[in-house]
């Protein structure tokens, strides 16, 4: 019986570091890609520094066989993929990281070995446990798609993505070319945005304008822009029921693709929004609208992530102050055929996070 309880005691120890441990790794894990990738001056070791500094915050949270904490070690490094042979190997460095290998241990090495339950009739005093996990961060992606019970990280919203006139504000102008203002922050450790510049350039959003030409407007991701499958989308994401109408991956793969959209935010949709303040999501870009018998559909062409900083109010309705973000997520969906060919094919907005090992 105490062999019995020995080996039932044990196993529970053997899957309390393995739960702990990749628990570890992937809160390690998104600190390899954050906000801070879409600042000029990036310093390309302080993912290593956040990411050490998570993993122990983490660590502390997590026990296995009674009070005495794992010992965590954490290893950051890249992946390196040969196109030729398909293997990949992990390259432990501090110097821009895009994996990160954690260690979770409890034996002799460290002095705190897993003790037996009845170590006096089994003859076992102490057991050693060790578990490795590796999680990675890839930006080659094609696509999303839900994963399991997780929905896509995304809003039913698409933004101008570039336009011949520089009086509009555009996806391309504001963000990439940096010709936003720069007004707000995001405050990772209160969880709020503060009015104060943090180096990532803004984009005004009107959906409603009285001359010129509007930038944003609400699409249809399998909603059919009913307020209340729009209202659960920006609470929730996207479904497998709402993609289903695009196959297996919501994706470019095939080219440009042509959604109902609106420009009426009023109502339900603003009033969601207004509570999203401050989230970071996936978002599309159109490059066209075309309006034909009380119809209005946009051409979407890419995916990006932004994160809503404020809804002003205005004479010709509400205002949406927006950023780009980097959102990492599981539902990301890799680019095999990229990775293969070594074409670079990298969304600075949207990576996937995996457990590799």
């Amino acid at each position: 019986m105490a062999l019995v309880f020995n080996e039932y005691w044990l196993a529970s120890a053997q899957e309390e570091p393995r739960t702990a441990t990749t628990a570890v790794a992937l809160a390690a894990g998104r600190e390899l890609a954050t906000d801070d990738l879409l600042k000029e001056d990036v310093d390309p070791y302080a993912a290593a520094n956040r990411l050490r500094v998570v993993a122990a915050r983490q660590a502390t949270k997590n026990v296995v066989a009674g009070p005495v904490l794992p010992e965590i070690t954490v290893h950051p490094g890249r992946v390196a993929f040969d196109p030729l042979t398909g293997q990949q190997q992990t390259l432990e460095t501090d110097y821009d990281p895009n994996a990160v290998i954690v260690i979770g241990r409890r034996d002799r090495s460290a002095n705190n070995p897993v003790q037996m339950l009845i170590p006096g009739l089994s003859g076992n005093r102490a057991a050693d446990v060790n578990v490795t996990v590796e999680v990675s961060v890839t930006n080659l992606i094609e696509g999303v798609r839900p994963f399991g019970a997780a929905h896509v990280p995304a809003w039913p919203i698409a933004i101008l993505e570039s336009s011949p006139s520089d009086t509009i504000q555009t996806w391309v102008r504001q963000i990439e070319l940096r010709q936003g203002t720069d007004q707000y922050r995001w405050n990772d450790e209160t969880k709020s945005v503060e009015e104060e510049s943090d180096g990532i350039p803004e984009i005004l959003l009107q959906p409603i304008v009285s001359q010129g030409i509007n930038n944003l407007y609400l699409v249809d991701v399998g909603n059919g822009l009913q307020d209340e499958h729009l209202v659960r989308q920006f609470k929730d994401g996207w479904s497998s029921e709402d993609l289903s109408p695009f196959g297996e991956v919501f994706s470019f793969k095939q080219g440009p693709l042509e959604l109902d959209a609106t420009s009426d935010f009023s109502g339900a949709p603003e009033d969601a929004l207004r509570q999203e303040i401050g989230q970071a999501r996936i978002v599309l870009l159109y490059t066209g609208v075309t309006s034909k018998d009380g119809r209005t559909t946009v051409e979407v062409n890419r995916m990006v992530a932004a994160r809503l900083m404020d809804i002003r109010d205005t004479k010709e309705g509400p205002q949406f102050v927006m950023q780009p973000a980097v959102v990492v997520t599981r539902t990301a969906v890799l680019d095999e055929d990229a990775l293969y060919s070594g074409e670079p094919a990298e969304n600075p907005y949207i990576y996937k996070i995996a457990i590799t090992q």
